[in-house]
């Protein structure tokens, strides 16, 4: 398993039973953003490692594994900060290696574009994850793009890098159980990640354009990513160990939970009569879609990887 993500692993739970006990201040947004630098990115790059489609182990994908950690750190050390220029520049370092990671994919972009579904995926996580970066340095500078206000600005991060860096790559992985299920599969998988790689965006548009594109995006999201959830289900029986079986049912039936949660919250929000708060949100959506569908997915599709390499060793 990657180094950066159980270093960052034992930091993390440091930080949150540190908050649990209040001796640190740190809220639930907050401490599931600390989640993505911390153990999300480099399991992410992890995964790319294992299921890309050549490009996985290049130069750049090396570099970004090395710098991650530093880099990650200094997004730590921002929370310690009240909201101002010093928590804002020890944020630029996470910005600069999300940035890194989005040339890296503009320059694939470039050179082949999506001429397939894993280089989609790819490219879209390492687009979207510079986004993120720079609403988390927006957020610790204490900046209202747009007049948005707390704890929207944080939360789009936390968006960008769930939503949009990790579920494309989920997707890539999940693709490779598609490849030889039959063609009515292989096309809905299609359509089901075409949502997932699009919803990102389209719901961060909608927050801007109007409550109308916000709705159907956010269907958007949650119904491909639910769909997303029952391939790989559908896969379970497919992959070893069964440690890898379990963290990839567990991830689905996050999923489930969280993306329903998400649809009822948008359903209310176009009225804007909620059936779900915010704060209701960040503590039973976003824990559920960061320690459930997107932690354990992570874990489940990297074991299930190196299952499969350890498989083919056996049998040469």
């Amino acid at each position: 398993m990657n180094g950066s993500a159980i270093a960052g692993g034992i930091l993390w739970i440091g930080l949150a039973a540190g908050s649990a006990m209040g001796l640190l201040r740190l809220s639930t947004i907050e401490l599931l953003f600390l989640l993505a630098p911390l153990v999300v990115v480099p399991l992410g790059l992890e995964l790319f490692a294992r299921f890309g489609d050549g490009q996985e182990n290049s130069l750049p994908i090396g570099i970004a594994r090395w710098i991650q950690l530093p880099a990650a750190l200094c997004a730590v050390a921002s929370f310690w900060f009240a909201r101002g220029v010093v928590a804002a520049i020890l944020a630029l370092p996470w910005f600069c290696f999300g940035c890194f990671l989005g040339l890296f994919g503009l320059s694939r972009l470039f050179r082949g574009g999506f001429k397939s579904l894993k280089t989609s995926c790819a490219i879209v996580s390492f687009l979207y994850l510079p986004i993120g970066c720079a609403w988390m340095v927006a957020s610790r500078k204490g900046l209202t793009p747009m007049s948005f206000q707390e704890p929207i600005v944080l939360l789009t991060a936390v968006h960008f890098h769930f939503a949009g860096f990790t579920a494309p790559l989920l997707t890539q992985a999940a693709a490779t159980t598609v490849e030889k299920a039959a063609v009515p599969a292989q096309r809905l998988f299609k359509v089901v990640a075409a949502g997932v790689l699009a919803g990102p965006g389209l719901l961060a548009a909608g927050f801007v354009i109007g409550p109308h594109l916000k709705l159907a995006a956010a269907l958007l999201l949650a119904g491909s990513e639910i769909g997303l959830a029952l391939f790989f289900l559908a896969a379970v029986r497919t992959i070893r160990p069964r440690l890898a079986q379990v963290f990839v049912t567990l991830s689905a039936a996050s999923v489930l939970f969280a993306m329903v949660l998400a649809g009822v919250w948008a359903v209310g929000e176009f009225p804007l009569q909620p059936f779900v708060h915010l704060d209701e949100m960040a503590r039973l959506h976003g824990t559920a879609n960061a320690l459930g569908f997107t932690l354990c997915g992570l874990l489940g599709w990297t074991l299930s990887a190196r299952g499969s390499a350890h498989a083919k060793g056996d049998a040469q």
